[in-house]
C-alpha cells in the first residue's frame, strides 16, 4: 500500500494544504483540537480557497472548553486577555468558514454525567475526494504544530473509503466500531464503548513479541504497560521514549515509576512529543490518534492503524526510532514499595471506577 509517513507539522502542513487546494468533490476533517491561531487560520483559508463542493470539519467539543492546552473557564484564565482573545478569533473563524459554506460539528457534548465529561471523539482523520486519507496525531493549533508528531497519509482506495465511511458515520452521530485488512495495513476504528475487543489486538501483538519493543507516547497507562512488563520479564528489550516536558507532567512522573517497576528501558525525549508509536519485532508499526492509555482503551473514540509495509517501517525506524532513542536523555528509574502499591492501588482504583461507568 502507498503510505507516506509525514513527520511534525510542517512536512504534514506542506502535503496536506496541496491536497486540499486541488481537492474537487470533498474535504473532510476530523480533529480534537481546533483554534482560530496561526495553524487554525492555514487551515481555514486553504478551505476557504479550495473548491471543493462539500467541506466539513468535525471538531470534539474537547475544543471547546481548552485553548492552548488552557482551560477556559478556569477562574485563573476567566480573565487573561490572551486566551480571551483566542477565543474570539476562533469564534470568528469559524463563522467565516459557515458563512463561506463549510459545514462545522462538534462531536460529543460535554454532560453533567461522568461519561458525557470523559468520553471524547480522539481522531484525526482527513480524507480527501474520496482518494487520499491521513490518520495520525496531529491537532490543529499551534501549541500542537510546535509539538514533535506524525501523519500517515494513504492512498490505497479501498483503505481510503473504509476511512471515508467512518467520517460519514461519526458525522451522522453513529460511532462504529470496525476492523479491516489489507496486504499491509490493518485498520481499527473504536467506538468508545466496545474497545476492549479492538485493542485486544494490540495487546496479542505485544503479547507475542520475540525480539524487541519501541514505544513513543506521552501517556502510556494500564494495561500497555502491564503486557510490556510482561514482555520485558520474558527477555524482549523494551525501550519507550517518552516526553521529558510533558504537558501532564503526571505522567512522566508515571512512566517513571512504571518503568522502574517493569524494567523497562525509559528515555525522556528533550521536548514535548505527542507521537504516538509502537514497533514491535521490527515487523508491526501500531500507529494513530492513541496514545496507549486508559482512556483510549475504554473510552476514546480512536483510529488505529497496523503497518506491515517493510520500506514505512525503515522510514520509520531511520526517521523516528533512531534520532529519538539517540537524542532522548537515559533515565535510571527506582521504585519504592510504597511506590508500586499506590500504582496497583490506583490502577484498581480507576478500572472499577470506568468499569461502572461502561
Amino acid at each position: 500500500m502507498p503510505t507516506e509517513l509525514l513527520i511534525n507539522f510542517n512536512e504534514f502542513w506542506s502535503r496536506l494544504s496541496a491536497d486540499i487546494y486541488a481537492a474537487k468533490e470533498s474535504v473532510f476533517i476530523q480533529t480534537f483540537a481546533l483554534e482560530g491561531d496561526s495553524i487554525g487560520k492555514q487551515l481555514s483559508d486553504a478551505l476557504l480557497a479550495s473548491g471543493a463542493k462539500d467541506k466539513r470539519i468535525l471538531a470534539d467539543s474537547f475544543t471547546r472548553i481548552i485553548l492552548s492546552d488552557r482551560v477556559r473557564y478556569a477562574p485563573s484564565n476567566l480573565f487573561d486577555p490572551k486566551l480571551k482573545e483566542e477565543a474570539r478569533a476562533t469564534e470568528l473563524m469559524r463563522t467565516q468558514l459557515e458563512s463561506a459554506g463549510v459545514k462545522i460539528k462538534f462531536t460529543n457534548p460535554y454532560g453533567a454525567s461522568l461519561r458525557k465529561l470523559l468520553s471524547r471523539n480522539h481522531k484525526k482523520l482527513i480524507v480527501i475526494d474520496g482518494r487520499v486519507a491521513y490518520v495520525g496525531g496531529i491537532n490543529f493549533s499551534e501549541h500542537n504544530a510546535a509539538w514533535h508528531d506524525m501523519m500517515f497519509r494513504i492512498d490505497e482506495l479501498a483503505a481510503v473509503e473504509f476511512l471515508h465511511q467512518d467520517f460519514v458515520f461519526t458525522w451522522e452521530g453513529r460511532e462504529r466500531p470496525a476492523q479491516r485488512v489489507w496486504e499491509d495495513v490493518e485498520l481499527l476504528t473504536l467506538d468508545g464503548r466496545d474497545n476492549r475487543r479492538a485493542f485486544h489486538r494490540v495487546l496479542e501483538l505485544i503479547d507475542h513479541a520475540q525480539r524487541r519493543i519501541f514505544v513513543e507516547s506521552p501517556y502510556i497507562t494500564f494495561p500497555f504497560y502491564e503486557r510490556l512488563r510482561a514482555a520485558a520479564g520474558r527477555g524482549v528489550e523494551v525501550k519507550i521514549v517518552t516526553p521529558e516536558q510533558n504537558n501532564w507532567r503526571l505522567f512522566r512522573n508515571y512512566a517513571r515509576l512504571e518503568s522502574a517497576r517493569s524494567g523497562i528501558d525509559l528515555r525522556l525525549y528533550r521536548g514535548m512529543s505527542h507521537l504516538k508509536a509502537m514497533l514491535i519485532d521490527d515487523e508491526y508499526l501500531i500507529a494513530g490518534s492513541s496514545n496507549f492509555d486508559y482512556l483510549s482503551y475504554r473510552l476514546y473514540q480512536e483510529v488505529i492503524a497496523i503497518f506491515t509495509d517493510r520500506t514505512l517501517l525503515n522510514e520509520f525506524r531511520e526517521r523516528v526510532m533512531r534520532p529519538d532513542l539517540a537524542t532522548a536523555t537515559t533515565v535510571e528509574c527506582h521504585a519504592s514499595e510504597i511506590g508500586k502499591r499506590w500504582l496497583n492501588w490506583q490502577t484498581k482504583l480507576i478500572d472499577a471506577a470506568v468499569s461502572a461507568l461502561t
